[in-house]
């Protein structure tokens, strides 16, 4: 079951080779089937034969009417899958992490990094592009608090993340800095909001 949750999210950060996003395919459609089967009840019901291997629901009583159960009660009930899933993805953006990194430390330029991130380059230049100015305030952001810079991009979703990844790597900030903040903006917050 955790393997299962955990696998997916990686699978989703590296894009599954395709930009695939296993939210839409598993993630979704549990939380979905979850809140089908509430509002059918007007409780949440047992998963069948357990939640760890949930094939359909336990029968309810006939309902009719309007639903009032909570949504922190549906909530509740697929916090788990998601933070799994969520902790999947923040592994799975751990490799362009560490081949900056690995750059660095070896003393490679990377030029795209360096070209962008120029801030004598950049602060001069008069009409920036949007891209351009928002890699500047992420780049100076990161230089004053890299841990609360990561957690706002991990926190949203955010297909440019791997940018975060490799600028982290490349400038050398600690790994528990950068896994710190991914977990909690992806494991936390961004499933929450999702």
């Amino acid at each position: 079951f955790c393997l299962w949750w955990v696998g997916l999210g990686i699978a989703s950060s590296v894009g599954l080779g395709t930009g695939l996003h296993t939210f839409v395919l598993y993630l979704g459609p549990h939380i979905a089937k979850v809140t089908m089967a509430t509002n059918a009840c007007n409780y949440v019901p047992e998963p069948l034969p357990s939640r760890w291997t949930l094939n359909h629901f336990k029968q309810c009583a006939e309902f009719s009417g309007v639903p009032t159960v909570p949504i922190s009660e549906i909530y509740k009930a697929v916090l788990l899958e998601a933070f799994l899933w969520g902790f999947g993805t923040a592994i799975g953006e751990l490799p362009p992490y560490f081949v900056a990194r690995a750059a660095s430390l070896a003393g490679k330029k990377h030029e795209e990094l360096e070209e962008i991130f120029d801030e004598e380059k950049m602060s001069t230049a008069k009409d920036l592009p949007f891209m351009d100015k928002m890699k500047l305030l992420f780049y100076k952001t990161l230089k004053k608090n890299a841990f609360l810079a990561v957690t706002l991009c991990a926190s949203i979703p955010n297909p440019l993340f791997d940018l975060a990844g490799l600028t982290c790597g490349h400038y050398l900030v600690p790994f528990g800095v950068f896994f710190g903040a991914t977990f909690i903006g992806k494991s936390i917050v961004k499933v929450s909001i999702q």
